[in-house]
């Protein structure tokens, strides 16, 4: 099984024009130290000794990320499971180089069963692996995350049930350089993400455009992580007051648009995204005034059309 396979491989080039390389490589790609997993875990994990676990920023309200859980090897082991990390070079087409980059593989009794592949950018990426018990009641959950500036890609694998895949973030055109995770009462694990479907879009710089948190939570019945739609809903907790900010009559000068159609459509997918669409063309109606208004909105519907959480929410089959 190769889950490395989607519609085409994800190569940061935007951010290659976008930021500088060196700030990119910057401690956001460093590897933390190896974290132990949770001892009621049952079998046997092994990997070479590791420093302890990096704590969570103080800042953050996220009970751990993903990268607390990586280990600093390049191989751990879980009962007949092994996850290595490997390297191979890769031709880019755009620039004519040969470029080294890492992915890794998961063997059972040592035999390849999945390879976690793909995503890289002009300067290679970065894998990192690791086990935690995400699931609850002594489970282990192998994760994976490979990941370029300000982007990559994650999957969770469930190694007390056959391995299965139980979240790949690109089956929902997703990825971050690190996933939140918080633990509901019963110990199992929901994870966030931040959605860039609208990073860039429009006149908005990069450092303007809004990037809606999407909370994913576990669903025993179809074994698979899918959002969070109560968390969504979350998202609407003081939106009127926010709303109400707003100056419909603000213009702009020197033509600068940016952060005048980001601090509206941020309020406007925090409506969409809680099951309000409605709601939240109303207010975008009465608050976007600039001669472009009519096909910034159709812009805007036609990415939504084609986004995987967006078309969850309102019942729609997902493309692809």
């Amino acid at each position: 099984m190769d889950i490395s396979k989607s519609p085409a491989k994800t190569i940061a080039w935007a951010v290659l024009l976008a930021v500088g390389l060196i700030a990119c490589r910057g401690s956001n790609l460093e590897k933390p130290k190896a974290q132990a997993p949770p001892p009621d875990s049952p079998g046997t994990i092994e990997v070479s000794p590791a420093d302890p676990a990096p704590t969570v920023d103080p800042d953050s309200s996220c009970e751990q990320m993903f990268s607390n859980f990586y280990l600093e090897t390049d191989s751990g082991a879980f009962n007949q499971y092994e996850v290595v990390r490997l390297k191979k070079m890769v031709h880019i087409k755009e620039t004519g180089l040969d470029i080294p980059v890492s992915y890794a593989v998961l063997k059972s009794d040592g035999k390849p069963i999945a390879t976690f592949e793909g995503t890289y950018f002009g300067e290679g990426n970065q894998t990192d692996f690791g086990f935690a018990s995400l699931l609850g009641g002594g489970t282990t959950q192998l994760v994976v995350s490979q990941t370029v500036p300000h982007g990559g890609r994650q999957w969770i694998i469930d190694l007390s049930s056959n391995a299965a895949t139980v979240f790949d973030s690109d089956e929902w055109k997703m990825g971050d350089e690190d996933v939140c995770v918080d633990y509901d009462s019963s110990g199992i694990a929901e994870i966030s993400l931040s959605m860039t479907r609208f990073w860039g879009f429009g006149s908005m710089s990069m450092s303007e455009s809004p990037l809606p948190g999407i909370g994913f939570k576990y669903d025993s019945r179809v074994r698979k992580y899918l959002p969070d739609k109560e968390a969504l809903v979350r998202a609407l907790d003081g939106i009127e007051q926010d709303a109400a900010k707003i100056d419909p009559a603000e213009t702009v000068t020197n033509g600068l648009t940016g952060s005048y159609l980001a601090t509206r459509l941020d309020i406007l997918l925090r409506y969409i995204y809680a099951g309000q669409e409605r709601e939240g063309w109303a207010f975008f109606d009465a608050k976007y005034n600039l001669p472009d208004k009519t096909e910034t909105k159709r812009k805007i519907i036609a990415e939504l059309e084609h986004e995987p959480v967006y078309r969850f929410v309102y019942g729609k089959k997902r493309e692809g």
